[in-house]
């Protein structure tokens, strides 16, 4: 493995994900039995956005009440970029990408983690800055 391969060998195609309208202590319990630092937000079904670590802790930070705030509160909206326009479009990849493309796309977009798309945008998967540099260095 090194910077060329493709990330599509390594996502994880079974990404967890919550409701926007369940609360950040069920945000934290599905990270924290997931062992990952971010999640997809669904609504209907549909990835409406990405919720992380540092998004909990800034809620944490003011204060809040986990159990009452919902994650549609801190998430960051987006739309997955298809054949069709997205006004907020997500930070993601398709799975062809080499680990040096996505490591250039979150440096630049300032994230440690990535959507990443399969085939025909039917699968999405996420992928960490870790699981990047480690490939990186294999």
């Amino acid at each position: 493995m090194g910077f060329n391969d493709e990330i599509g060998k390594v996502v994880n195609w079974n990404m967890p994900s919550v409701d926007m309208n369940d609360s950040l202590k069920v945000v934290i319990k599905k990270m924290v039995d997931n062992r990952t630092a971010a999640l997809a937000v669904t609504l209907e079904g549909t990835v409406a956005g990405v919720i992380t670590d540092m998004d909990i802790m800034s809620c944490i930070d003011n204060g809040l009440d986990l159990g009452e705030v919902k994650a549609s509160r801190f998430m960051s909206s987006c739309e997955l970029i298809s054949d069709r326009s997205a006004k907020t479009p997500c930070v993601q990849l398709d799975a062809a990408q080499t680990v040096e493309n996505a490591l250039g796309v979150m440096s630049r977009a300032g994230t440690h983690h990535l959507l990443v798309t399969g085939e025909g945008n039917k699968e999405i998967g996420i992928i960490s800055i870790l699981e990047l540099l480690e490939l990186a260095i294999s």
